[in-house]
């Protein structure tokens, strides 16, 4: 008889001790978070099993929770899992949370009853089944295990991670803490098949290939009948399932869809005499028990047992459980899961709010978004007060986890309803919500017009907090579009109308706020009153007004080009954010910082935020118009390729005219068609993005957009502007130059000594070289030499002496070449050049020439006879 995987762990002792270092490490008090993973069959499990095995004699307190392959996860599955086995305060706390007090109060008794305990070994399983709740639980651990006396395990299977799974955030969100270890199980060697199989080396061969040493197939295939070899996996179990008996078989089919581990007691439930039939499961290999559970070896057993069951056999399964679930007062997300499986609309309608209302409650916000999106579609017939209290659930969970184009379609059939019940405050109130959602979705024009109804409707009713709301909702979106006199106006209409009605300190404060930014636009003073309105309203307790308010200012900085006030800014509210749970913002804050780091010369450490953002699965997301940016300048900047294709998929994010959130890409846009010699286009870029652009427009956002129309030899428009680059467009390079320094943008005071005498163009190239701007170095190169000059850049050659536009003879050849209407790849293959080279060529080649576009050079005559 070859050996059993499940008795003999073969190549696995170096995990074990590992494991067992990290358990020695908690039991001083410097706990530690250990992700164990491995591909589905590697032996995860097993070693958790052997590893709490080991442990049994020793005073330590192990505690084993599992997610679930549901449509839509437990929330809090492995938590829920435990906490029967942990102190009274956690089973209270969890009571309180699932009563909507939100997950803070049991994350802390959590943290309490761990730090109480000798030492405590705490494994989640299967995390790349977790719902989001319980990925910001190991989150919250992995920054605070490392004064604890506990081993945290996850394990997760890594061959199922897309970029864009939850768990691979999380991952990210974790990697830098110290108090994390990655632990990787490989597959088993060809030896160690050899010792499981202990048959004839052909036999060894084959069981290796067939297998590739993933240890749940190599026991698959070695229980299988007959001795011989089946092709897959699946033929393996669904042979082994054909062995049993008819009870024994009903009963591992009810196991498959009870999901695994089940209790035996539901399995009697579902199938008459199951304890015999799941007894000689147990015995045949399929089944094993875990307690006083039953379950498979391994979740690619369940699902095969699932796939060779009959479809109506398979549904009637899932009635029969949901109704035994609905029957003992089950887990709502497993109700709905099997009522999802036996097509049953009405149990969902039923339960499925109710399952998103508890994933609410514990934190799991996606997946309480999934569920009420799972009833709306379900709820078309059901009485206007029940669709109405589904969409307003749901357009809340869709905010929060940013799926705002789900929360505005939410908030359009809000309105819809109300309208047609006759209930004019309630339609109104939702309109000015509408509003809200509709710019944070990208939406410019139809905001303000929603909040100009939302207040024509509430002015005609009696004055209500609904008119406060719909007034602040103005203020916010008259700064958005930069109209400081309609700020202004409704900041005293608001204020006004709160202190009459006594509404919240919030909305006055609030409102504070944003007259307060709107008045940086003149004077750039009010930083430190905009600090102490966010200080007031984290005192209040405050946390979504507080978490926007600590978002916006530091964002605000890096719009504005500050880079030097905007980093600190940034790092502080990534920080704030951090220690209250709040990761809604954090990548767009990243976005910010990559953008602030661009700014400020910082070119390296804005490409590792970028790249670290970008790998992010969240990031798609993200308002990504800042990072974006960012992306597409380093590659113009460098010469690279690929730049139109980032700037233009940018623009889809946001209707346009959009200052605020449009102006770094339109900037964007403008230099990288000026970097490539398109001046025409540059101009064209720039007065876009200025469309809609008035007197009181923030001038550190119209200024630098203006700026590039003067660069490309064009005339900006009477738009604010402020100091350097209104310097600059007066032609006043040395003092914008200095100015550009003092307010920290180093690449700017670059491009204006590009105006400037040899000195000043040299400083430039110095400038565009430390930073690696290869594309703007050659420009400066070619100025210096437009003015004689010799040093820091190539002497002209006796052929460019002999034409008068100071063309290289390679110059000369890439002219020539572009008349004939050669790509930038065609004159490299041509030159034998690198496309790098040819793009700087062909940059010189219109600078010298001044020309803004290939269709001039194609229509220029040509300049061999000037050789």
């Amino acid at each position: 008889m070859p050996a059993s995987i499940d008795t003999v762990l073969l190549e696995r002792d170096h995990i074990l001790a590992d494991l067992s270092a990290a358990l020695g490490s908690a039991g001083g008090g410097a706990g530690r978070l250990v992700l164990l993973s491995g591909e589905a069959g590697v032996g995860k499990t097993s070693v958790i099993r052997q590893f709490a095995a080991l442990l049994a004699e020793h005073r330590v307190r192990v505690l084993i929770g599992a997610c679930e392959p549901l449509i839509t996860p437990r929330a809090l599955g492995p938590l829920l899992d435990v906490a029967g086995s942990m102190g009274t305060s956690v089973d209270y706390a969890l009571g309180r949370t699932l009563a909507g007090a939100g997950v803070h109060e049991l994350f802390d008794s959590l943290l309490a009853d761990l730090a109480a305990h000798e030492a405590t070994v705490l494994v989640f399983e299967d995390v790349h089944w977790a719902d989001e709740a319980t990925l910001d639980l190991l989150r919250f651990l992995a920054r605070r295990v490392g004064r604890l006396p506990t081993l945290v395990v996850a394990t997760y299977r890594d061959d199922e991670l897309s970029r864009t799974h939850p768990l691979a955030a999380m991952l990210g969100d974790v990697a830098a803490s110290a108090a994390v270890d990655h632990v990787a199980l490989a597959r088993l060697s060809r030896a160690a098949v050899a010792e499981l199989c202990g048959g004839r080396r052909s036999e060894i061969d084959e069981l290796f290939t067939v297998t590739g040493g993933n240890p749940f197939f190599v026991t698959e295939v070695l229980a299988a009948a007959g001795g011989t070899l089946p092709a897959t996996v699946r033929a393996a179990v669904q042979g082994r399932l054909a062995r049993l008996s008819e009870t024994a078989a009903a009963a591992v089919e009810a196991v498959a869809v009870l999901g695994s581990p089940a209790e035996p007691d539901v399995v009697d439930s579902l199938v008459a005499q199951a304890g015999p039939g799941l007894a000689e499961a147990i015995d045949n290999g399929l089944l094993q028990s875990y307690g006083i559970y039953v379950g498979f070896r391994h979740e690619l057993a369940r699902l095969a047992v699932l796939d060779a069951m009959p479809t109506l056999r398979r549904a009637a399964l899932h009635r029969d459980v949901l109704e035994l679930l609905i029957q003992r007062d089950g887990e709502l997300s497993q109700i709905v899961e099997h009522a999802d499986q036996a097509d049953d609309d009405s149990a969902l309608l039923t339960y499925a709010p109710r399952a998103g209302a508890r994933a609410a409650a514990l934190g799991a916000h996606r997946e309480a978004a999934a569920h009420y999106g799972r009833a709306l579609g379900l709820a078309g017939s059901r009485p206007i007060a029940e669709r109405l209290a589904l969409l307003q659930a749901a357009d809340l969970e869709y905010f929060l986890i940013g799926e705002m184009h789900q929360a505005v379609a939410c908030r359009r059939e809000i309105v819809q309803l109300f309208r047609e019940s006759g209930d004019k405050l309630a339609e109104g109130d939702a309109l000015q919500a509408l509003a809200h959602d509709a710019w944070a979705a990208g939406f410019s024009r139809e905001p303000r017009r929603l909040a100009v109804e939302a207040i024509r409707i509430l002015e005609e009713l009696p004055p209500g907090p609904e008119l406060g709301r719909a007034y602040a909702t103005m203020v916010q979106l008259c700064f958005f579009a930069h109209d400081v006199e309609s700020v202004l106006q409704y900041e005293h209409l608001a204020l006004a109308l709160t202190e009459r009605l006594d509404v919240s300190a919030d909305l006055r404060l609030w409102v504070r706020y944003f007259s307060t930014a709107a008045r940086l636009h003149a004077t750039d003073d009010g930083w430190e009153e905009l600090e102490e309105i966010r200080r007031q309203m984290v005192a209040q307790a405050s946390p979504e007004y507080a978490m926007w308010l600590t978002v916006l200012s530091p964002c605000m900085a890096a719009y504005r080009h500050d880079p030097t006030r905007a980093l600190p800014m940034l790092d502080d509210a990534m920080e704030f954010l951090l220690e209250n749970d709040m990761l809604g913002f954090l990548l767009y804050l990243r976005g910010c910082r990559a953008h602030v780091l661009l700014q400020s010369g910082e070119w390296a450490a804005a490409e590792d935020e970028l790249t670290a953002l970008m790998a992010d699965p969240r990031w798609s997301a993200v308002p990504g118009i800042a990072p974006q940016s960012v992306l597409s300048l380093l590659r113009a900047r460098r010469g690279e390729p690929d730049v139109w294709p980032v700037l233009d998929e940018a623009m889809k994010q946001c209707e346009e005219p959009d200052l605020l959130r449009l102006g770094p890409l339109h900037e964007a846009r403008a230099e990288t068609a000026w970097l490539a010699g398109d001046d025409q286009r540059a101009i064209a870029e720039a007065l876009r993005g200025l469309a809609g652009v008035g007197p009181m427009s923030d001038p550190w956002q119209a200024g630098p957009i203006a700026c590039w129309i003067y660069r490309a030899g064009g005339v900006p428009p009477d738009v604010p502007a402020a100091e350097p680059y209104a310097l600059e467009m007066a032609g006043d390079w040395a003092m914008a130059a200095v100015a550009y320094e003092r307010r920290g943008l180093p690449y700017e005071a670059a491009l204006a000594r590009l105006d400037g005498d040899a000195a000043a163009v040299r400083d430039a190239l110095v400038a565009f070289d430390s930073l690696g701007a290869d594309v703007p170095a050659e420009r400066a190169r070619a100025r210096l030499r437009e003015l004689g000059e010799r040093r820091g850049t190539r002497g002209p050659r006796a052929a460019t002496r002999g034409n008068s536009h100071g063309l290289t003879q390679r110059q000369v050849e890439v002219f020539e070449l572009l008349r004939a209407g050669l790509t930038n790849s065609e004159i490299a293959d041509r030159l034998v050049l690198s496309q790098h080279t040819v793009s700087h060529h062909v940059s010189a080649v219109l600078a010298k020439l001044a020309m803004s576009s290939r269709t001039e050079v194609i229509n220029a005559p040509s300049l061999r006879h000037a050789i």
